[in-house]
């Protein structure tokens, strides 16, 4: 689906609800930048990033020749998921027990302001034995744009269920040199950008309170609360009541 600055791959829809987790530090400096901080590529933590650089290509004479990606190397991008209020994203994005959960819609991707050659694509999980079938299946599908390599994860990430966004920055000539540049900020309204906003399930509620008061001195008027994903809720949720019973030998 193409939405003239931005395309999405075709397992997205607009209504699709994306979460993003994350430290305090830096929810508060979207908040207070007002912008979205997308970083290269070729620098997040997992090495294998971009595999098809792993990979040699034939040169003269048989010998394998290693090279690096153009097109990886000047992409920036960022990393979301489907999975709400997740334990397994909390235990990972947020040590501290003090991370920010923000939820919004696919739609308002296309608020980013400065987007022209950007892909939010769902990532394609793989492992060493399917990777030229999975390489196949985002080369043949033409939804995934310039992704190509950059949209494929390790089936060990499986449990993240994420989407990424993704801008090729060659055509951000106003920048200087590219290939130089770690991180680039794209600016939002984080009012209109952020739909939901809930913290750490094990946060206490001092700190819950305080980001709330944070929240609404910003005019974050979202849902705002702390996530119930360790709240023992299951008689209030469901209505199930044991009873005991005299069992007749």
């Amino acid at each position: 689906m193409c939405r003239e600055r931005i395309v999405y791959s075709n397992n997205i829809n607009d209504s699709d609800h994306l979460f993003r987790y994350m430290s305090l530090a830096q929810f508060i400096s979207i908040i207070e930048n007002q912008k979205l901080y997308l970083k290269k590529v070729k620098l997040w933590d997992d090495p294998w990033e971009a595999p098809d650089d792993q990979l040699p290509l034939m040169g003269k004479g048989g010998n394998p020749i290693f090279t690096e990606s153009l097109l990886a190397s000047s992409t920036v991008g960022q990393c979301w998921t489907c999975e709400k209020d997740s334990d397994a994203m909390w235990r990972i994005y947020s040590p501290d027990c003090q991370g920010v959960m923000i939820e919004t819609v696919v739609k308002n991707f296309t608020s980013i302001e400065n987007l022209r050659h950007a892909s939010l694509a769902k990532v394609i999980y793989y492992n060493k034995s399917n990777y030229i079938e999975k390489r196949y299946e985002i080369a043949n599908n033409h939804s995934y744009t310039f992704a190509g390599d950059m949209a494929l994860k390790r089936e060990a990430f499986k449990h993240e269920n994420e989407v990424r966004l993704l801008v090729c920055l060659q055509d951000y000539h106003e920048l200087g040199d590219i290939w130089e540049i770690p991180v680039v900020g794209f600016n939002i309204d984080p009012k209109q950008f952020i739909t939901s906003i809930t913290f750490d399930p094990r946060a206490e509620d001092w700190f819950v309170e305080t980001m709330k008061k944070y929240c609404m001195s910003k005019q974050l008027n979202c849902p705002t609360e702390k996530s119930t994903l360790y709240t023992k809720d299951l008689f209030e949720s469901t209505s199930i009541i044991r009873k005991y019973e005299t069992v007749k030998k």
